[in-house]
């Protein structure tokens, strides 16, 4: 019980059972909190003690994400002046450890000991050494070698302190490589720490956006809230509201997505932070329909990833994205097609096309999550540009990938070209076939082609009943108005159905669908 060790620390403190105090207090360094001002009193223990206490109380504020707190910085200089190897050695690591969760990874990467010194040190030491290079990894891109540090650790008996942090690093290694059970598994389990705790949530709903679940967007505002309240790094937070951005872009919530892709522009001081930002909101506008505010965007970005020496492989992917939102801005600017679903072909964009070609020729095979959307999302526009056939032998590859988001993707995708090509009965098939969705752009993707199909095979008052249901449907108006402009290029029987109007069709039936009343 509680109170017996409340007895047992301070019986161990009034008799001067120096041994039998750290005992206790190395079994859980968050005990400190009940022996206020012992740092101080033990300035005058012998050298040995003091640095063992040093060790807990480093331990104690990293726990409480407290490393600058002036005991943590006495501490940590008591260790890195130590006789003893393995205690300046794991003084190296929580130093490069604070450097991280201030999001300063190059200087995290200058303070870590060389990974062989690791095996001076206990197994929670270990641990602890082998997240933050971690850490560090996954900042320059290289997932691979992240997760690999991640399973050595894991595969250490740690002190329960440590347990929040691994389980938060199993989850993002697994996230990034696409084990997605096992990735909300791990994220899951993130417990006290609030700053970890905000992390995870985040991460968490930045997955389930992935993965196109609704709950998402829950999730990821509880990690916002966390990381502010636990007064996380500005460029963390920035990065973190522009995601938050993506996914109100995603649900058509075009309105406050800009204003949180202001602020997120506004919070983010790394020159990195603010093109990563640049970007998203850049392909923001292009979905909006604002052609030249996303070039006036994506421009600087996509000139700041391409010759930057930081992180070269996270740079790359950046750089590689930045060229696809490019690509898609061009197909608003001469094609008059916004980055929003639907998307139906047929459409003659040159600079789109050649930036597209050129996207897909670059992107590495590599088996990220990252990449596989990246590779499908370019597929996918260049398919629009492609007589049908050109494009189901773009898009065939990706109609099995293990995300069950970006495969319904793929095989609307596929079903599109299908159509086109008047393979009919076949895009039906695809469309009946997908698992329930609940991605609103995937839904409205797939009533085009529902509606295309159902058109072409002479079923009139099917296809016009499944726009009746879209009209007073909850999709959202963005998503509705564009479903009727896509729809008009190709349906030139709906025109009768409306009333009379100086419009033509596609904006004609776009505003009867976006507005029921």
């Amino acid at each position: 019980p509680k109170e017996n060790l409340f007895r047992k620390l301070h019986h161990a403190y009034k008799a001067g059972e120096t041994q039998i105090l750290l005992d206790l207090l190395q079994e859980d360094p968050a005990r400190l909190a009940l022996l206020p001002g012992l740092w101080q009193e033990a300035q005058a223990w012998p050298r040995e003690d003091l640095e063992a206490l040093a060790a807990v109380v480093v331990r104690y504020r990293a726990v409480l994400g407290q490393y600058a707190h002036p005991e943590a910085e006495e501490a940590l200089r008591v260790l890195s002046e130590a006789q003893n190897p393995s205690l300046r050695t794991w003084a190296r690591i929580k130093a490069a450890e604070a450097k991280a969760d201030a999001a300063l990874y190059k200087e995290a990467e200058e303070l870590l000991p060389p990974k062989e010194d690791l095996k001076l040190l206990d197994d929670t030491a270990q641990a602890e050494g082998l997240l933050v290079m971690a850490a560090v990894e996954r900042w320059k891109g290289d997932y691979e070698k992240a997760a690999h540090f991640v399973e050595e650790a894991q595969g250490l008996p740690v002190a329960p302190f440590l347990q929040d942090r691994v389980y938060l690093w199993r989850g993002l290694v697994a996230k990034d490589l696409g084990r997605y059970q096992e990735a909300l598994e791990a994220l899951s389990r993130v417990g006290h720490d609030p700053l970890l705790l905000g992390r995870a949530r985040y991460q968490m709903g930045d997955l389930l956006m992935r993965l196109g679940s609704l709950e998402a967007k829950l999730r990821m505002e509880e990690g916002l809230k966390a990381l502010e309240e636990a007064g996380a790094p500005k460029d963390e937070v920035a990065r973190v509201r522009a995601r938050y951005a993506t996914l109100l872009r995603r649900l058509g919530l075009y309105e406050e997505a800009g204003k949180a892709m202001e602020k997120a522009l506004a919070e983010a001081e790394d020159p990195f932070t603010r093109a990563r930002v640049k970007s998203e909101a850049g392909i923001l506008e292009a979905a909006r329909g604002r052609p030249f505010a996303a070039l006036s965007l994506l421009v600087p970005a996509e000139a700041y990833f391409r010759t930057t020496e930081e992180r070269p492989k996270e740079a790359r992917y950046r750089h590689l994205r930045t060229l696809f939102r490019l690509g898609a801005t061009y197909l608003l600017l001469e094609a008059g097609q916004p980055y929003r679903a639907p998307f139906l072909g047929g459409l003659h964009a040159p600079t789109a096309q050649r930036l597209l070609e050129d996207l897909l020729e670059q992107i590495p095979w590599e088996a990220t999550d990252r990449y596989t959307a990246l590779r499908l999302d370019t597929a996918s526009l260049l398919a629009l540009l492609l007589p049908p056939a050109e494009g189901k032998v773009l898009l065939k590859p990706l109609l099995d990938v293990e995300n069950p988001y970006l495969r319904a993707q793929a095989r609307l995708s596929y079903a599109e070209a299908l159509v086109r090509e008047g393979n009919l009965g076949e895009a039906l098939a695809q469309v009946v076939a997908l698992p329930p969705l609940e991605d609103p752009g995937l839904l409205v993707q797939a009533r085009a082609v529902e509606v295309l199909a159902l058109l072409g095979l002479g079923e009139k008052e099917a296809a016009w009943q499944k726009l009746s249901e879209v009209r007073k449907s909850l999709l959202p108006e963005p998503f509705r108005f564009q479903l009727g402009r896509a729809l008009g290029r190709f349906c030139p029987e709906l025109q009768r159905r409306l009333p009379p109007t100086p419009l033509a069709l596609p904006e004609a039936l776009g505003f009867y669908l976006a507005n029921p009343d």
